[in-house]
């Protein structure tokens, strides 16, 4: 065995619980006057050269107090602790939702590199139902309205935006990669050198020409200098072995069925509804997010869309070679993409291009 798994459970902040949050008043952190007026000069600025989320650079965002917010948030809410929290206090209402979107990538350029979330390359990702579904090969979730089971993304951070919510459902909630870990070395350690061997990914149609359709094997759990992470999607896991046409044992559809039921524990859950201007952060190497299925607004400008970011922090957590030479999907920074194929972005809308 080429890999290490612990012994003892893991005690330490990272193994949170959902009733050590109480109220959720940890995780919430509040834009002041001086954040909200460094926005407002920027937008003025980016009116004036007429820039777009097409042409907007990190040099165009002056965000001195907004940025030393930003780091201190990264520090004491994503690298450690919780693993996740919300910044709130944008005033979405006072911006069109392409302006919103130029100063929130933004501010991803000040927490680290916003880096590319698909095949087409895209550094700004809209997460709104398309109309698909997500049981068909090379679906993503983001672009249905289905219940997404706990999963992370392919990047050190995943941001969400609220610019607007569903008329029903699409809770956002986050689980513990930890106390996921100390469940399953408690009740079935079993499962755990199948969930730390991992399993190939489906790259859904989205490889690049030097990647194959589906990747190597990326562990579930893993250790690396004594600190433990998580990475975790079932549904490539799932389309990799119908594309390999290669069973799963009865021992692997165990391990990842236990997997599911235990991230969904309310044990090991929060959830909160995010409000338009609410702007989610989750460290992907420490927990697991996931979305309940909802039904939208008739009228598609009051339709629930998210705008999301996929960052690269330097020294966010120390990862083992499987980890940091998986690339599902992406990893394609230099792409310079912000809107989904075949649509752009008119009079503040994405619309079909």
């Amino acid at each position: 065995m080429l890999f290490e798994i612990p012994e003892k459970p893991l005690v330490c902040s990272e193994a949170w619980k959902s009733k050590d949050i109480l109220g959720g008043g940890d995780l919430i952190h509040y834009l002041s006057s001086d954040h909200l007026n460094e926005i407002h000069e920027v937008v003025k600025k980016l009116r004036t050269l007429k820039k777009t989320i097409e042409n907007v650079k990190p040099e165009d965002f002056d965000y001195p107090e907004l940025s030393i917010f930003l780091k201190n948030f990264i520090e004491s809410n994503l690298k450690q602790g919780l693993g996740f929290g919300v910044i709130r206090g944008f005033p979405i209402e006072q911006y069109s939702d392409e302006e919103a979107a130029m100063l929130y990538w933004g501010m991803g350029t000040h927490m680290g590199l916003p880096v590319s979330q698909n095949g087409m390359g895209h550094r700004l990702g809209h997460v709104f139902d398309q109309g698909l579904e997500y049981e068909k090969l090379n679906v993503r979730g983001y672009q249905t309205n289905h219940k997404l089971n706990y999963h992370t993304d392919s990047s050190d951070l995943v941001g969400l935006m609220c610019l607007r919510k569903a008329k029903e459902g699409g809770l956002s909630s986050v689980a513990c990669g930890h106390s996921i870990f100390n469940t399953i070395l408690k009740t079935h350690p079993e499962y755990l050198p199948i969930l730390f061997s991992g399993f190939e990914y489906d790259r859904r149609g989205e490889a690049a020409p030097f990647q194959s359709e589906i990747s190597g094997k990326r562990p579930v759990f893993a250790l690396a200098n004594g600190q433990l992470s998580v990475g975790y999607v079932r549904q490539p896991i799932k389309t990799a072995r119908i594309k390999m046409d290669k069973k799963f044992t009865a021992e692997e559809l165990a391990a990842l069925d236990y997997f599911d039921s235990v991230a969904a524990n309310p044990d090991n859950v929060f959830s909160m509804m995010l409000e338009p201007g609410d702007i989610q952060f989750c460290n992907n190497h420490l927990v697991l997010h996931s979305r309940t299925e909802y039904v939208d607004h008739d009228d598609i400008k009051k339709q629930r869309h998210m705008l999301r970011l996929w960052i690269k922090v330097e020294n966010i957590r120390s990862l083992d070679n499987r980890q940091t030479e998986f690339d599902p999907i992406t990893g394609w920074s230099r792409r310079e993409g912000f809107l989904p194929k075949g649509m752009t972005m008119r009079n503040g809308e994405v619309v079909p291009a």
